[in-house]
């Protein structure tokens, strides 16, 4: 995740490349050779074209299969921008765009791709709209960067109060603001406002800086507007360095560690036990119709897994973000999910299971509609959802607290029921993963990767 750090500081420091002077090696090298709008759409057929369309449209093969939906080129509106409301981005603003890409989104970096290429594509994506013709860009005016140790972040706060930030937001930054649901994008798709403690999903950049542009220069096609009249240029960095605190540090784990204690296992959420547990946190996405097109674009982004082990059973601790509590019949759920013990085949990816031939999976399942926990063996989400009440009953406690649920559950590690209940290795790994339901969006079913659970030998006293 270090990486993806390092390259998103870097895509907000280009971003800015019309206000500070940080690309001057960027731009002299690309007035070594003039950009040329036809090697650009060369480029462009290989490398975008099957998303963004062949004319930029946002009509690729693949655009259905993604959320957010490819941009439309041909409008001339970019979300990402060092420049104000409703001008074009700078050519800068876009190569970055290309070199860096857009994390929280399937726009991936292209810096594979030479630079005079990727100059070559500017060129050939301002040949599609005549917004770049008609439009000069104007690049936002900032104030010099006070640094951390001299913003204010009871100003920054004070300023997310006064300019209504937390009603889209959140009063902490989990996208569960009383206005968050119900918005559309400029092209008719639902949207839902950023989660900004997620920072690794902010397109634009996560830093101060890039926040700081979000600010003042909007993001054109959202419901996100430009407050660069509603604040003073120094206030800003104060609301950019507030923003950028509420963020909470992922931990991408490929194999997850499962911490042992002494006696029995914790219950509730608020168990002090769980802070010996290692928290891993898994990326979601939406599943997809059986012609492979999104649903509804994803409200559950992720989800954080704890857990620990005592030799004979295992409590899970899970947690996500979720904008509204649901406990209606289009209620909110979570589901983990395991391989069953003998089964044959495997599932690649949850987000087309169950397709034909699928083999059954073993699924500890809570709902906030009924409270209760079960575990059982699944053929498909539709029979698990339906078939709460004839489940194998489960204990765990479940608490809905400032947009975000905390779920424990706990089973067995060799459950006699039912019959054939995922076996957890004690030696070696056991693959988990997990579907979340939002009862306010209930068809958007999102869908973790596989997890590698290890059963680690370190050993914690909790209760006798």
């Amino acid at each position: 995740m270090a990486s993806v750090f390092h390259r998103l500081s870097f895509q907000s420091a280009a971003l800015a490349a019309g206000l500070l002077a940080g690309v001057a090696g960027a731009e002299s090298a690309a007035a070594q050779q003039t950009p040329d709008p036809a090697a650009g759409r060369t480029a462009y057929e290989q490398s975008c074209a099957r998303c963004h369309g062949d004319q930029g449209h946002g009509d690729g093969v693949d655009a259905k299969r993604f959320y957010p939906r490819p941009r439309d080129l041909t409008k001339g509106i970019y979300k990402f921008r060092s420049t104000a409301s409703g001008t074009p981005p700078t050519d800068q603003d876009l190569f970055a765009t290309i070199t860096y890409g857009l994390p929280g989104s399937n726009m991936p970096d292209w810096q594979h791709l030479d630079e005079q290429t990727r100059w070559n594509l500017v060129a050939y994506l301002k040949s599609l709209s005549p917004v770049f013709q008609d439009t000069p860009p104007i690049p936002v005016e900032v104030a010099p960067d006070p640094g951390a140790s001299r913003a204010d972040a009871a100003k920054g706060k004070q300023l997310y109060v006064q300019l209504g930030c937390a009603a889209c937001h959140g009063a902490l930054g989990r996208a569960n603001g009383t206005s968050a649901a119900g918005l559309v994008d400029d092209w008719g798709m639902p949207i839902r406002p950023a989660d900004l403690t997620q920072g690794w999903a902010l397109r634009g950049g996560h830093d101060p800086h890039a926040i700081l542009l979000r600010v003042v220069a909007g993001i054109d096609g959202t419901g996100m507007p430009s407050y660069a009249d509603a604040l003073s240029k120094e206030d800003a960095w104060h609301l950019a360095y507030y923003v950028a605190s509420l963020q909470e540090a992922p931990h991408w784990n490929v194999i997850a560690n499962v911490a042992h204690v002494r006696g029995t296992l914790p219950a509730a959420p608020e168990d002090p036990a769980w802070a010996a547990a290692e928290r891993s946190d898994l990326r979601l996405r939406n599943a997809v119709t059986h012609d492979g097109d999104w649903a509804q674009p994803p409200t559950v982004r992720a989800v954080a897994v704890q857990a620990l082990t005592n030799g004979e059973a295992v409590a899970f601790r899970v947690s996500w973000d979720d904008p509204v509590e649901n406990r209606e019949a289009a209620s909110d759920a979570f589901a983990l999910l395991l391989k069953p013990a003998g089964g044959e085949g495997d599932v690649v990816t949850l987000q087309a299971w169950p397709y034909h031939g699928a083999p059954a999976l073993d699924a500890l399942y809570w709902s906030a509609q009924t409270g209760r926990i079960g575990e059982g063996i699944a053929n498909s989400f539709d029979w698990l959802r339906a078939a709460n009440g004839a489940l194998i009953p489960l204990a765990g406690q479940a608490q809905y607290q400032n947009g975000r649920w905390t779920l424990v559950l706990q089973r067995a590690l060799h459950p006699e029921q039912p019959a054939a209940g995922g076996l957890m290795d004690a030696h070696g790994l056991t693959a988990v993963a997990v579907a979340v339901w939002d009862g306010s969006n209930p068809s958007a079913r999102a869908i973790s990767p596989w997890l590698d659970l290890r059963l680690q030998p370190t050993t914690h006293s909790h209760k006798d």
